[in-house]
């Protein structure tokens, strides 16, 4: 182990699995399904004829469970003014998943709040996480989404997670969900893998 990794190491306060370490090797690695998640959202959202845009924040913790599971929990702040009046969008969801070496398939079940109305959706996604390199990876995804008093509205998600070094990443995703709610999406932030 050189220098470098053991004092990047201690200065952070982190141990080596996640010290910020140059790789040479030219293999491409599997998609990580353990991670930490967070990054700036900003949403532009469409309720029968009234255009909202709240941004803010999300934290997303997912875990895989043995070789062929995971666990996924997130959680969204955001808060934007209308009319000359401010709301807030929040969003949780708790769901698991299957995953193979490139697809996986997951269901979501998530509460979502403007202001003082709150309703759930379940999410059913299907996607594939592919790794164009070592270090660059394309994802995406369809959903099905069964929103409360709304009509089942479809969605497409698609991202790219760039690897900096060792287990941090540059993420950023664009998803829009069609249908009575017009909603759509973008984030991009930071990914540490464990």
């Amino acid at each position: 182990m050189n220098s470098k990794i053991l004092c990047m190491g201690f200065v952070l306060g982190l141990s080596s699995p996640l010290a910020l370490a140059d790789d040479d090797d030219d293999d491409k690695r599997a998609p990580d399904y353990s991670f930490i998640e967070f990054t700036s959202i900003g949403y532009d959202m469409d309720f029968g004829g009234i255009d909202v845009e709240p941004d803010g924040y999300e934290l997303k913790l997912s875990l895989a469970l043995g070789d062929s599971l995971f666990g996924v929990i997130d959680r969204s702040n955001s808060d934007g003014n209308f009319a000359g009046a401010n709301y807030d969008f929040d969003t949780e969801g708790y769901g698991f998943g299957l995953r193979g070496d490139r697809w996986y398939a997951s269901y979501t079940y998530n509460t979502w709040e403007l202001s003082d109305n709150e309703f759930d959706v379940d999410t059913i996604r299907l996607g594939f996480r592919n790794q164009w390199t070592d270090r660059l990876e394309f994802n995406a995804s369809y959903s099905w989404n069964n929103i409360e008093d709304a009509d089942n509205d479809d969605g497409f998600q698609l991202g790219f997670l760039y690897r900096l070094g060792g287990n941090f990443h540059l993420v950023a995703e664009y998803e829009t969900i069609g249908g009575d709610l017009d909603i759509d999406t973008l984030s991009a932030g930071i990914r540490i893998t464990f």
